[in-house]
């Protein structure tokens, strides 16, 4: 099979970008021929805010050069993994109007909301889902705080949507979780088209006990108030001795992360880590904790710490706390409260077997629903299912 991934970069690379890299690497290992078209950043493009904004709308010049890499390359499908802002969903007709079938990985919640987070002002919001027009993104400057921007962003939603892009020209939506499904379908979404196809990583090898003879909770994200990093903090402070809060990242939130470790040893920041540290941390811990307070779509932290045999503690908004939890490999806290979750860490401090009973199931959660051999099987049988569709 060959097949053309589309993908815009957003600022900074970010999970999406590692999705479809190693997406491109799984089918190529299984003999499949993989080109990519990647744009770069918005930010990175130079361009006045005038011109960016009627490429976010229907970019004509992006479309002509897909349509061209699929008269030169091909494909039997096109996989388009963000097409926000600036290579557009005009992408979709490009490949609709050469007779091949578009799919979408859903990485945010850009088809929803302007900003793709369903975040304003810290806290989760739903205002736009379900309106064809996103009247209140634009009102409220969601997208990088400016009214314009969000105004070009929702014009193209809107203008795609009259024109028939996302119903006819998307053959499939590949969703994270059901819960990214349920909010598609009730933002107007065909739900027979969308697909639930969680994200896998590379194996971080199982480590039937934590690596290290030190306790240890683990945070490994952005330092920002949405990844919860605040929270996580605060609830530190009432969880008794006995575990070390190891935490790795960078982000705004940095000095109060310094701060807190310099006047308690029982925490230790180690900054931005590579991807290999990263697992050995995870694999060294009893617990990992994802205390994300927006609805992340399937972390994968989440994935790579099941992998490794370590449970999770997470949120309790219901993309995170259903797909991880699910198979019993760890607890909830109410999100954003730091008392429930000192809560938590104080049991888990308490009784060192509560985690430990769950590694082996943790473990096995992995492989039946994150491991790649049975990612790329999902991926192929979508594949297969857009091409039949396509046919009839």
């Amino acid at each position: 099979m060959r097949v053309l991934q589309l993908h815009n970069e957003q600022a900074g690379q970010g999970g999406a970008t590692e999705v479809l890299n190693h997406e491109r690497e799984l089918l190529t290992s299984v003999g499949h021929d993989v080109e990519q078209f990647i744009l770069p950043a918005a930010e990175d493009m130079g361009l006045s805010a005038l011109r960016a904004g009627g490429k976010a709308v229907w970019n004509v010049e992006t479309a002509r050069d897909v349509r061209s890499r699929i008269d030169s390359f091909k494909p039997d499908v096109v996989h388009v993994h963000t097409p926000f802002p600036l290579m557009s969903p005009t992408v979709f007709r490009a490949a609709h109007s050469a007779g091949v079938p578009a799919l979408t990985t859903l990485h945010s919640y850009r088809y929803s909301c302007v900003v793709g987070t369903c975040v304003r002002d810290g806290h989760i919001c739903e205002d736009c889902v379900g309106k064809r027009l996103k009247l209140p993104g634009v009102v409220h400057g969601c997208y990088h705080d400016s009214r314009p921007a969000s105004a070009a962003l929702t014009l193209g939603l809107v203008a795609h949507r009259a024109a028939g892009t996302f119903h006819r020209a998307v053959t499939r939506y590949l969703t994270l979780t059901e819960f990214a499904r349920q909010l598609l379908i009730r933002d107007g979404y065909p739900a027979d088209r969308i697909v639930v196809k969680p994200n896998s990583v590379t194996d971080p090898g199982f480590r039937a006990e934590p690596a290290s003879e030190e306790r240890r909770v683990v945070f490994v994200a952005r330092l920002i108030e949405l990844k919860g990093v605040r929270t996580l903090l605060d609830a530190w402070s009432q969880v008794p001795t006995g575990m070390k809060l190891v935490i790795a990242g960078d982000g705004e939130l940095r000095p109060l992360v310094e701060e807190r470790a310099a006047s308690d040893p029982s925490i230790e920041y180690l900054g931005w880590i590579g991807q290999a540290e990263v697992t050995d941390l995870m694999g060294s811990a009893e617990v990992v904790v994802v205390p994300s307070q927006w609805y992340e779509g399937a972390p994968l932290v989440i994935s790579r710490s099941l992998g490794c045999g370590t449970p999770v503690l997470v949120s309790d908004l219901e993309n995170l706390s259903n797909e991880a939890v699910a198979d019993g490999v760890g607890w909830s806290f109410r999100t954003g409260d730091a008392g429930d979750l000192a809560r938590r860490l104080s049991e888990l401090v308490a009784d060192p077997s509560l985690a430990r009973a769950l590694r082996d199931r943790a473990r096995r959660s992995f492989e039946s629903r994150y491991a790649p051999e049975v990612d790329i099987v999902r991926l192929e049988n979508v594949y297969a299912d857009a091409l039949a569709l396509a046919r009839r």
